[in-house]
């Protein structure tokens, strides 16, 4: 039987455990940016980027783009660049302009180091939750440790920049994943679930 045959139901498998709003390659804007963050990181130049932010606020920097990053789960891709002694990340897709600049010198910028943070969770194994944590999970650092027939314990490595995404993912697990340390996520959590709760429009009852 020749693969051709069957191309139809080759085209019905899906990523599952990807999320369905990558990046958007084909976009001539899009493709424009990536050739000139490639470009400023292959030759040591400066950029300035004009970009939007996570709250939809304009943002204008001049910064020296560090490296570039993708993730396979997300399929987004993001910049790392620093400014100032400081290191931030920047989405890809939420840049709307870049212009390159003045070479600089490689040897003088510090790289600051990553503010990775320590998350420790407590899975309860229930409905295939091991499974789907190690999935949701996979593009983190992590150590997974068995405790129980059914109850392990992770410990993963984030980037504080990641912290509100990581947040939502553990949220949408309910009590089969429990944060264990630290107590500020715990808090986080915490305070996302009341500013859900008071914004939820409850349905009138019938009189």
């Amino acid at each position: 039987m020749r693969l051709q045959s069957n191309k139809r139901i080759y085209d019905t498998f899906v990523r599952f455990d990807q999320y369905a709003d990558g990046d958007l390659y084909s976009d001539p804007n899009y493709v424009h940016c990536f050739r000139m963050v490639l470009r400023a990181i292959h030759e040591n130049r400066k950029m300035r980027i004009r970009f939007r932010g996570h709250t939809g606020a304009r943002h204008s920097v001049v910064c020296n783009p560090y490296r570039l990053e993708y993730s396979e789960k997300d399929d987004k891709f993001r910049i790392l660049v620093t400014e100032m002694r400081r290191m931030n990340t920047v989405n890809m897709a939420r840049i709307q302009s870049c212009m390159l600049l003045e070479e600089y010198d490689s040897s003088s910028v510090t790289v600051p180091k990553e503010r990775l943070k320590e998350l420790t969770l407590l899975l309860h194994d229930e409905r295939n939750g091991l499974e789907r944590v190690l999935l949701h999970f996979s593009h983190f650092e992590k150590e997974t440790q068995k405790l129980g027939e059914r109850l392990y314990r992770i410990t993963l490595q984030y980037d504080q920049n990641d912290e509100t995404e990581l947040l939502i993912r553990v949220l949408s697990f309910g009590p089969v994943l429990e944060v264990v340390a630290p107590i500020t996520f715990r808090q986080l959590m915490r305070n996302r679930i009341q500013k859900q709760t008071s914004n939820t429009i409850w349905p009138r009852e019938k009189t």
